[in-house]
């Protein structure tokens, strides 16, 4: 079979990029607006604890000169204390993300006392833009006013709310946190350092939202190169499944020959359990003690075979009845100094619980071109595992015995 084109595939296909989990995606709100919304209403409170003080509102300021330029609003109007509300009601009852206006001394409720100015935000991550916006305009009273639209990709606000002298401005995450980050290091020294961890979690969350978009992009490529080739690729796979098969079947002759047969002959399984056969002729091996024998089985890594000629499996103990005494063998076998570089003292699993690994086995297979690869299996696992001179699996029976015997 040639394989030659899988070459020239994987060349032209897309690199995938792994993505760091930040602590808002870890806790479930990644995409959630409202979450979202607490969050920008936490940054742009220069009162509050994170001490970045104007650091936002000073971000957005810089992106709405750059979008308007030549615009009549000044900024020092704006550079005055404020206060940041969540979901102020309209005069309709709907309500505004978040509202930035000036401190005043008296109640807002107060019609004959209005702030000197007021910052309208509408923020949306990827729903459309269905809010009445004049609505919003007009229930908010300032002498001067700015409506932002915060939103993930790009939206075009309508024309004719200019018309009717609604102002306002779409200003992307994307381009807030990135003006966020320039202007950060002039606020650096007087921020909280719990608070810069924090922000970079917010930030990485917003980055986030763009490279979904980029890695989509990339699927789409990548799913276009699929239905090019999707017959040599069906082709492969159900190749990629007869190996697995052979290879399985192998595994299962050599295995149950040396007295450990599979849980089950299911061949497309990529890792098997292989349990101790107590009628088979293992004196070597049991020495009589096939009660102990079958606490123990194999795990073995059938799915690396195929792929590396790699042997990977773990000799373990199974049950929390059997893994209680998994520390205490362990110990006992290291002072024995048995190991190779092929078997080593297990890592996984716990006392106690539903299994602990004894050994960790990684048997290089080699070459098999002049033996055929069922023959060179069963050769290195005798040499390496199934060997009179180190006695792996003798070993283990007798000093649980020992374990057991002497509780």
């Amino acid at each position: 079979m040639d394989l030659n084109w899988i070459k020239e595939l994987i060349d032209i296909l897309p690199e995938t990029s792994i993505r760091r989990k930040n602590l808002i995606a870890i806790a479930g709100y990644p995409k959630w607006e409202i979450v979202n919304s607490n969050l920008l209403a936490f940054y742009f409170d220069e009162k509050e604890e994170h001490g970045f003080s104007r650091l936002f509102i000073n971000s957005l300021f810089d992106i709405y000169e750059t979008k308007l330029k030549g615009t009549s609003q000044q900024r020092e109007i704006f550079e005055t204390d404020f206060s940041v509300d969540r979901e102020v009601a309209t005069d309709s009852g709907r309500r505004i993300d978040l509202l930035l206006r000036e401190d005043i001394e008296v109640e807002y409720d107060n019609e004959s006392i209005i702030p000197n100015w007021a910052i309208i935000i509408e923020n949306k991550l990827f729903a459309d833009l269905y809010n009445d916006l004049t609505d919003y305009w007009k229930s908010v009273k300032a002498d001067n006013k700015i409506g932002i639209v915060f939103s993930v990709n790009p939206i075009e606000i309508s024309q004719k709310l200019e018309k009717k002298g609604v102002k306002f401005t779409n200003i992307t995450h994307g381009e807030l946190i990135e003006k966020v980050m320039q202007n950060l290091p002039e606020f650096y020294i007087d921020s909280d350092d719990r608070h810069l961890l924090f922000l970079k979690e917010y930030i990485s969350n917003i980055n986030s939202y763009y490279k979904d978009k980029n890695e989509m992009d990339k699927m789409d490529k990548t799913l276009g190169l699929f239905h090019l080739e999707k017959d040599k690729i069906k082709k492969f796979k159900e190749v990629d499944l007869e190996l697995l098969k052979y290879v399985s079947k192998s595994v299962f002759e050599v295995m149950t020959e040396m007295g450990f047969p599979p849980y089950s002959t299911k061949d497309s399984s990529k890792g098997k359990y292989f349990y101790i056969n107590g009628d088979s002729n293992l004196n070597n091996i049991l020495q009589g003690n096939v009660d102990v024998a079958e606490k123990f089985r194999f795990w073995v890594n059938l799915d690396l075979l195929r792929y590396s000629t790699t042997f990977e499996a773990s000799f373990e103990l199974w049950g929390k009845d059997n893994t209680k005494h998994g520390d205490k063998l362990k110990n006992r076998l290291k002072k024995i100094q048995i190991f190779t570089e092929n078997i080593q003292i297990g890592i996984e699993g716990k006392s106690g619980g539903g299994y602990q690994h004894i050994y960790d086995i990684l048997i290089k297979i080699g070459d098999f071109t002049n033996v055929g690869f069922d023959n060179k299996l069963k050769k290195s696992l005798k040499e390496n595992l199934f060997n009179h001179k180190n006695k792996f699996i003798e070993k283990a029976i007798v000093e649980l015995k020992e374990i057991i015997k002497n509780e």
